[in-house]
């Protein structure tokens, strides 16, 4: 879950951002028990689907791009939410362990927040991996508030050039806050992009 491990912002600007990734083996997704179980993790993702503001796979695009049941009928290796709200994640977290379907399930958030919500359901982390931040040359880095965006695509797809250019377009009255978020999250090709947190985001810097 590496990639979405380097999300920028303060411990505050992360209450509405919970990453969920359900995986088996690339090489067992052709296997038909397992496929089957790839598609009920679809449909418990769908019962939530009012709930999600991003989802997709390994490939292909999110939301914008694709529905939940053409996912499903893909059947890939690897399944992305994006959830704004805790208590949603967790009710979806909790069905997925309660239909035991043995998938890797990892949820990545705010610390205290994602294991709150795993102790209240009964729920041990196998593993937990934190980010220890950037090192290095980081005064060539994009301005923070930038960063906040652009990292929530973990494969580095969304440009701080493209976002500093919606951000002007939003001044100019040309675009909204969530015209451009939609813009932004469309370069994300995994679906891990959380456009109503970009939203948010973006209010705050213009």
């Amino acid at each position: 879950m590496s990639h979405s491990l380097h999300r920028c912002g303060n411990a505050d600007s992360f209450h509405d951002d919970y990453v969920m990734l359900i995986m088996t083996s690339p090489d067992r997704a052709n296997d038909p028990d397992v496929k089957g179980k790839m598609q009920e993790a679809w449909d418990v993702l769908s019962s939530f689907a009012a709930d999600l503001t991003n989802y997709g796979a390994v490939k292909g695009g999110g939301r914008h791009r694709k529905g939940i049941k053409e996912f499903k009928e893909e059947v890939k290796f690897l399944i992305h939410a994006v959830f704004t709200d805790r208590d949603v994640m967790k009710a979806c977290l909790k069905e997925i362990k309660n239909r035991d379907l043995g998938l890797s399930v990892t949820v990545s958030g705010h610390f205290d927040e994602v294991k709150g919500a795993c102790q209240e359901i009964g729920l041990v982390p196998h593993t937990v991996q934190y980010s220890l931040g950037v090192v290095g040359k980081t005064e060539l880095l994009p301005d923070e508030k930038v960063l906040e965006i652009t990292t929530m695509c973990g494969h580095a797809m969304v440009s701080p050039n493209l976002l500093l250019h919606l951000v002007k377009k939003i001044e100019a009255g040309k675009l909204t806050h969530a015209e451009a978020a939609l813009e932004l999250s469309r370069q994300c090709e995994c679906g891990i992009f959380n456009p109503a947190r970009a939203e948010r985001l973006l209010r705050q810097m213009v």
